[in-house]
């Protein structure tokens, strides 16, 4: 960020409620400061009855673009001009590009992802990955996994008619019912993937038994900064995890590219976030 902030300032951001815990601001900001651009990227706490005039904000405001975070993910696309194909499979937008007035939608949750699985040299390819949950997260990953061309997907949620209607869109995902995933199930699984809120409260379990699986199984948990069951059971089992940290840094990073044109270096941005995690 620009030690001056001036009227030739660009002002970028986040749209969320509450949206005080975000850490974009810090990552979005230092790699301004970074590329020396002359930027500034703030958090809005947006009430979801403003939503549609803080999109208005957009084009009368000139604000270059705006990162979106719940609850406004899904309701925002009614309000911009144009989505892409990826956010309309998604269901989604999390990133707005303003050019010139017009508002361009984009989901970057499915490229971080990728982005992150690449940087951890985790190759999925022709490979077997069970999905626990069904939100908006869920819902990019998802996409994710067909264009890294895995063999199959298994998914479950606490819902399963809303996990059905997720797996709609695709050819090769398996509906579970969570009740019914047997304790040997993850046998036969090379990736479980958390998308769920398992692990955001102490007091939560893992929402089914195991008991055998695949001793080269990988878990991914894209709740970062908690000790959830899934990385206990990880770290009891001598599991390979990884929680998300990286999904939240890329998909920043793809946002900032669409902003500025500049593919930021992250090397240095994980413990810079790190010191703020609460």
């Amino acid at each position: 960020m620009s030690k001056n902030v001036t009227a030739d300032t660009k002002l970028l951001g986040i749209f969320g409620n509450p949206v005080n815990h975000s850490l974009s601001p810090i990552m979005h900001n230092d790699w301004f400061a970074k590329y020396k651009l002359n930027c500034l990227y703030v958090a809005f706490d947006v009430l979801p009855e403003n939503l549609k005039s803080a999109v208005e904000s957009i084009r009368s405001l000139n604000i270059t673009g705006v990162n979106v975070t719940v609850p406004h993910k899904i309701e925002v696309m009614k309000y911009i001009d144009s989505v892409d194909n990826a956010a309309k499979t998604i269901g989604s937008v999390n990133t707005i590009v303003n050019k010139k007035g017009k508002l361009y939608g984009c989901n970057t949750d499915w490229q971080g992802f990728i982005t992150d699985l690449k940087s951890k040299n985790i190759n999925l390819k022709n490979k077997t990955i069970f999905v626990v949950g069904a939100g908006g997260a869920a819902k990019a990953i998802l996409y994710a996994l067909t264009k890294l061309k895995v063999k199959h997907v298994y998914l479950t949620s606490r819902t399963f008619d809303k996990a059905k209607l997720v797996a709609e869109k695709y050819k090769n995902i398996s509906v579970i019912d969570i009740n019914k995933v047997s304790a040997s199930f993850l046998k036969d699984i090379d990736c479980l993937v958390n998308c769920s809120t398992c692990g955001m409260k102490k007091e939560d379990k893992l929402p089914f038994t195991i008991k055998e699986f695949n001793k080269k199984i990988v878990f991914y948990d894209i709740i970062y900064n908690k000790e959830t069951p899934f990385k206990k059971f990880a770290a009891k089992n001598k599991i390979k995890y990884f929680s998300g940290e990286g999904m939240l840094i890329y998909q920043g990073a793809v946002s900032f590219d669409k902003w500025t044109g500049i593919f930021p270096d992250t090397k240095k941005t994980l413990p810079l976030i790190k010191k703020f995690m609460r």
